[in-house]
């Protein structure tokens, strides 16, 4: 069966049709009965959903089926989760702890993704973090991650964000115009994007996010940057199912990782980009699901790190926010 009739369900206007359905149709907060032989995962059309998407291919579960769905729009996917209508969000890792730190009911389930930006430019004098003194750089809006990521590594510089660069705000399709019009020397991108800026609109990659955690972090490379997140409600019910889930996300992620290039071939309608821009893109991101307790650890770790560098106050994340098998 060709692709593209594979995976009809996770076209893009049909999630649309099914989050403009959940609103004009209001049913209770969680599902009364939770059905053991589906297990509904929502995704956003990057990099990071590549081997979620091959676990629904093959269903290696026994007794288990796996259907993910791409979302364009964030909080739209977050309110099918918390009505029940979705059982796992993969998104943002900050996404989920600010949920948590809101009082929301998501918990961390696990993190699949640990490096996948790139600082891009046409000014290809900037090779380091220290270049970008008296620079003019954009985030996409105040507080993101890659801000406070950015921050953290300009510190470790021995460079004052705010005193020694010329930082302003832009969603990512602004502050790449405003790049190719020279009003930015330099921007973090995620991928996909850095990759379709690079490959087609004339762009540098100027730094590694990847590399540039490494130099600060003992040669580490890895921060959390894509988590899977369920309500504490769903992880309660389907303990056993999302301990079997996270360790096929595992295997499929190691696939995904020595294979780009046929994980993007085979998904790249689905996500609605271009083979060789996913492939390229897929190269370029750090996939790698560890045990909880290992993720646990590197997840406190990185937000403890960082959490000195964000603009407001915040409290200390529990053992509650991850999932315990």
């Amino acid at each position: 069966m060709k692709a593209q009739n594979r995976y009809a369900f996770f076209l893009r206007w049909a999630l649309t049709l099914w989050a403009l359905a959940s609103w004009l149709a209001p049913g209770p907060l969680y599902p009364q009965e939770v059905e053991e032989d589906t297990l509904r995962i929502l995704v956003p059309n990057t990099t990071s959903a590549l081997p979620l998407l091959l676990l629904a291919e093959r269903d290696p579960i026994p007794g288990l089926d796996i259907r993910v769905g791409v979302y364009l729009n964030h909080p739209q996917a977050l309110a099918l989760v918390l009505r029940g209508e979705a059982d796992l969000l993969l998104t943002g890792t900050s996404q989920g702890w600010e949920n948590y730190l809101a009082g929301g009911p998501l918990v961390m389930i696990d993190t699949g993704v640990w490096g996948l930006s790139y600082l891009v430019g046409l000014d290809q004098s900037i090779r380091k973090l220290g270049d970008l003194k008296g620079k003019r750089l954009a985030f996409p809006f105040p507080g993101a991650p890659l801000e406070v990521q950015t921050r953290y590594l300009l510190k470790r510089q021995g460079l004052d964000p705010d005193r020694d660069l010329r930082i302003s705000y832009s969603p990512f399709p602004q502050a790449v115009a405003r790049l190719l019009r020279g009003d930015l020397d330099a921007a973090p991108l995620p991928e996909p994007l850095a990759s379709e800026v690079t490959r087609n609109q004339g762009l540098k990659r100027l730094l590694d996010y990847k590399q540039a955690w490494a130099e600060v972090s003992g040669g580490d490379p890895r921060s959390p940057q894509v988590s899977l997140f369920a309500t504490r409600l769903t992880a309660k019910l389907r303990k056993q199912t999302l301990a079997q889930l996270d360790a096929q996300w595992g295997f499929a992620s190691r696939e995904v990782g020595e294979r780009p290039q046929q994980a993007a071939e085979r998904f790249a309608l689905v996500l609605g980009l271009k083979a060789e821009v996913l492939s390229e893109a897929a190269g370029n991101t750090l996939y790698e699901v560890p045990g909880f307790a290992e993720n646990q650890r590197r997840v406190l770790d990185y937000y403890e790190i960082t959490r000195d560098v964000a603009a407001e106050t915040r409290p200390a994340l529990k053992p509650d926010f991850f999932f315990a098998p």
